[in-house]
């Protein structure tokens, strides 16, 4: 069943993630109307109407957050971005081990990667700081999930089930302390 449950969520973040990426255009790299052909020269100023490459992102996120040299904690992360709710969802499935104090730095590094890699396709997006997720939560939403590999099927036992405002940098808090089971 929790098979089942994992297939479910990465088939639903994958048609979210190609359904948002499939009619972007690439504005860093300059046309030459002239020839009506590209000329591989980037642009570097700020763009208007960047449209994000969600794909891009996930597999960015994918390789640093599933490396477990660098997360031995990490299980799988999943996100979608979800256009119509104006919201970015970050779902981490972590080992069973993980402290609440690793879950919330975890989740907190996720999230603040997950705008830097945005930051680099969007040059207007804030880099994330210290004190700041960074500008694309300025302007999204954001739902995060971390749970422990036993408890993908109760999001009643998420360690993280939260829901944060655009522009807020509200800290993520524990849904329910280790033991609380």
């Amino acid at each position: 069943m929790i098979k089942f449950k994992r297939h479910i969520i990465g088939a639903v973040s994958i048609i979210f993630a190609l359904s948002s990426g499939a009619c972007a255009n690439s504005d860093i790299v300059v046309r030459d109307s002239s020839m009506n052909k590209e000329v591989n020269e980037p642009v570097f100023e700020t763009q208007k109407n960047i449209t994000l490459d969600w794909t891009q992102i996930r597999s960015d996120a994918e390789e640093q957050f599933n490396d477990k040299t660098l997360y031995p904690m990490s299980d799988y992360i999943d996100m979608a971005f979800k256009a119509d709710e104006n919201r970015v969802l970050l779902i981490w499935s972590l080992s069973n081990e993980i402290s609440d104090d690793e879950a919330l730095a975890y989740g907190t590094e996720y999230i603040k990667a997950v705008n830097d890699y945005a930051a680099t396709q969007d040059f207007s997006i804030e880099k994330s700081s210290e004190n700041s997720y960074g500008g694309l939560f300025d302007r999204y939403d954001l739902e995060v999930q971390l749970f422990r590999e036993d408890d993908i099927m109760e999001n009643s036992r998420y360690i993280v089930n939260q829901v944060i405002e655009a522009g807020t940098n509200t800290n993520l808090e524990l849904q329910n302390k280790k033991g609380d089971k």
